[in-house]
C-alpha cells in the first residue's frame, strides 16, 4: 500500500545507496580493458556531473510541482537502463553519452529525494543528514560486492547494476506515497531549458546563501579530486584488483558508520555553520599525510580514516542549507545539488588529466581546496551570526 513515509523514502535510499556503486570499482578496470586512455576514468565520472549540474535546477521545479516520489522512481528507471548501455559500451564516444543521460537522472533521483525529506520531515535537518549517513555507510558495501562481482565479470557487474536500479524504482512506485503542489508551482516547456531554470532559482540566491554554494561546491570538486584519483591510484601504483577495492570501501562504510552515528549528530544538534569550520580544517590536515605518505600501508590506512571522515561535511552542509529562508525551497535545493555537481565536473576532470603529469599531484589540489573550504566557512559562520539572528 502506497503511503507517505520518510521510512519508506530511508529503505530507497539505503537500496539504490547499494546498487548505485556496484560499477565503481571495476570501471577502472574496464577502462584499462578497452585499451582506452587514463583520463577516461575522469571524463567518464565529468560527463555524469554535467548533466547532473545543468539539470538539478528544473528536477527542483518538477519535484516540488509534481512531488519528489514519482521523480525519485521514474528516474531510478532511466538510469538504470542507462547503467546497462554505460557496460556495454565500447568506445570513449560511446561511454560519454552513456554517462551524459546517465547524470540527467541522477541528478533527478538526488533532488527529489531531498525535496521529499524537506516536505514531509517533522525535522527534515536531522533526517537529511540519516539519508546521507545511509548512503555513507551502505555505499561501501555497494563497492565491495561490485568488486567481487567485477572479478567474475564486468559486464554482468554492470547488468546487474542497472536491472537492480530499474527494480528500486518500479517498488517505489509501489509502495512510496507523496504529495503534489500542482497548482502552485507553474511549469512549461521552457523550463526545461537548463540555463532558465538557473535564472529563475538565482532568484533567491542573497550574497549569505552564494557562499555557502561555493563553499559546496568547492568542498564537493576537493573530494571528487582526490576519490577519483585514489580509485585509480591503488589500481594504476598498488595493481589492486576490483575486489580490494571493494573491500577498502567496506571498511570505510564501519568507519563512516561510528562518525556519523557518533559524532555527525551532535555536530548538527549545535550549530552546523560553526562545527563545519574544524570539520574541514581536519580534512585539510589529513590531506597533507595523504601527500606526504608515500609507504603503500600508511597510505592505506589514513585514506580509509579520510574517507570516513569526509562524510561529515555534507550532513552538516544540507542542515545548514534548511536554515535559510528561501521561498523556493525547491529551487534551493535544485541549485545546491547542481554546485556541488560542478564540483564534481571540474573535480574530476582535473583529477583525470592532471594524473599523468604525477599521480598524486589530484592530492595536492584536493588539499589546497580544503584550505579554502576552512577560509570560506570561516567567514561564512562569522556571517550567519548576523544573517540568521532576525
Amino acid at each position: 500500500m502506497r503511503k507517505i513515509s520518510i521510512k519508506t523514502m530511508m529503505f530507497l535510499v539505503f537500496l539504490y545507496s547499494l546498487a548505485a556503486n556496484f560499477a565503481h570499482p571495476v570501471t577502472p578496470t574496464f577502462i584499462k580493458v578497452l585499451g582506452l586512455h587514463d583520463y577516461m576514468f575522469g571524463l567518464a565520472f565529468a560527463c555524469m556531473s554535467a548533466t547532473n549540474f545543468l539539470f538539478a535546477p528544473f528536477w527542483g521545479k518538477i519535484s516540488e510541482k509534481y512531488g519528489g516520489a514519482l521523480i525519485f522512481c521514474a528516474c531510478m528507471l532511466g538510469y538504470g537502463i542507462m547503467q546497462v548501455f554505460f557496460g556495454l559500451s565500447k568506445s570513449e564516444l560511446a561511454i560519454c553519452i552513456a554517462r551524459l543521460i546517465g547524470g540527467f537522472f541522477i541528478s533527478g533521483i538526488s533532488v527529489s529525494e531531498m525535496i521529499y525529506i524537506i516536505r514531509h520531515s517533522e525535522h527534515s535537518g536531522k533526517d537529511l543528514a540519516v539519508a546521507v549517513t545511509v548512503n555513507a555507510v551502505t555505499a561501501p558495501f555497494g563497492f565491495l560486492i561490485g568488486g567481487f562481482l567485477g572479478d567474475v565479470s564486468i559486464l554482468m557487474t554492470f547488468i546487474i547494476q542497472g536491472v537492480t536500479l530499474f527494480l528500486i524504482g518500479i517498488l517505489g512506485f509501489l509502495i512510496m506515497g507523496d504529495s503534489s503542489n500542482k497548482e502552485e508551482v507553474s511549469f512549461n516547456k521552457g523550463d526545461m531549458n537548463p540555463f532558465k531554470s538557473f535564472a529563475n532559482a538565482s532568484e533567491i540566491v542573497t550574497g549569505f546563501i552564494a557562499v555557502f554554494l561555493v563553499i559546496s561546491c568547492v568542498a564537493t570538486f576537493s573530494s571528487t579530486c582526490y576519490e577519483q584519483c585514489f580509485n585509480y591510484y591503488i589500481k594504476d601504483v598498488y595493481g589492486f584488483p576490483s575486489s580490494y577495492n571493494g573491500i577498502l570501501k567496506a571498511l570505510v562504510g564501519f568507519i563512516a558508520l561510528f562518525v556519523n552515528w557518533r559524532i555527525t549528530m551532535r555536530l548538527i544538534e549545535g550549530n552546523a555553520f560553526k562545527s563545519i569550520v574544524p570539520v574541514f580544517g581536519l580534512l585539510f590536515a589529513m590531506m597533507i599525510g595523504v601527500v606526504t605518505i608515500d609507504n603503500m600501508i600508511p597510505f592505506i590506512i589514513i585514506n580509509v580514516v579520510f574517507f570516513g571522515c569526509n562524510s561529515i561535511y555534507l550532513p552538516l552542509l544540507q542542515n545548514m542549507m534548511t536554515k535559510y529562508n528561501a521561498d523556493k525551497q525547491g529551487e534551493l535545493v535544485g541549485l545546491f545539488t547542481s554546485l556541488r555537481s560542478l564540483g564534481n565536473v571540474f573535480g574530476s576532470l582535473l583529477a583525470g588529466f592532471i594524473y599523468s603529469s604525477g599521480p598524486k599531484n589530484s592530492f595536492v589540489v584536493a588539499m589546497a581546496g580544503f584550505g579554502v573550504c576552512v577560509i570560506l566557512s570561516y567567514f561564512h559562520y562569522r556571517k550567519s551570526l548576523k544573517e540568521l539572528l532576525h
